[in-house]
């Protein structure tokens, strides 16, 4: 019968689909370990492969070369932080709890995976060209969701009403960023998202917070 075919093709087609992109997460995954272990240019497509447990042809179904598994990497970890970030934001009440629940986000997603804070805070460092792609994509994202929220502070009279609500953003996704690095590089056993309250009134204080929400 023709429609119990149509079922059929339909249900390889969302297993495939399924398997496909299982199979990109774990080279992603086994990219994200190697390269904090090894280093990028250090790290070798056969090495993640193996880890992967793929063929060394298979990363390049997926992947058109090194590079863009590791644009890939922050590309998919900056996604999260952004998927993330609007749900939680979405119930809070005002643009204060908002930016405190950004700063606890932040520190606390970079902070439970120290292999993936290695690569985006030091390994995605070390290439202007890499910096100039991910300053396009999801990074401009992530900044529109914090200058959102400044703006609304502002609008509201929780925030000074002079802020430019861009460059506000930016300077807090600096401190934020400045805070992973340190973090990674000073390889102490302490936990990052344990700063969140320092950092949040930091960042409150900059932005002229009228007071902070509990």
């Amino acid at each position: 019968m023709p429609w119990q075919w149509l079922l059929l093709v339909n249900g390889y087609s969302m297993m495939a689909r399924r398997s496909s992109e299982d199979k990109k997460e774990r080279i992603l995954d086994a990219a994200t370990v190697e390269i904090a272990r090894r280093g990028y240019h250090q790290t070798s497509v056969a090495v993640i492969a193996r880890r992967a447990g793929v063929a060394d042809g298979t990363i390049y179904l997926y992947f058109k070369n090194k590079e863009e598994i590791l644009v890939s990497l922050f590309t998919r970890a900056l996604g999260r932080f952004i998927a993330q970030g609007k749900d939680k934001l979405a119930g809070l009440p005002d643009a204060v709890a908002k930016l405190r629940a950004i700063v606890d986000l932040h520190l606390t997603l970079v902070g439970q995976d120290r292999d993936l804070a290695i690569i985006t805070q030091v390994e995605l460092r070390h290439s202007l060209h890499f910096l100039e792609e991910l300053s396009r994509a999801q990074v401009g994202e992530y900044l529109g969701v914090i200058a959102g929220v400044v703006a609304e502070g502002a609008a509201s009279g929780l925030f000074r009403r002079d802020l430019d609500p861009m460059l506000a953003a930016k300077a807090v996704f600096g401190v934020l960023d400045e805070m992973a690095t340190d973090w990674v590089l000073s390889r102490r056993n302490t936990r990052l998202e344990a700063k969140a309250p320092e950092v949040a009134a930091l960042v409150l204080g900059m932005v002229g917070a009228n007071g902070p929400a509990a």
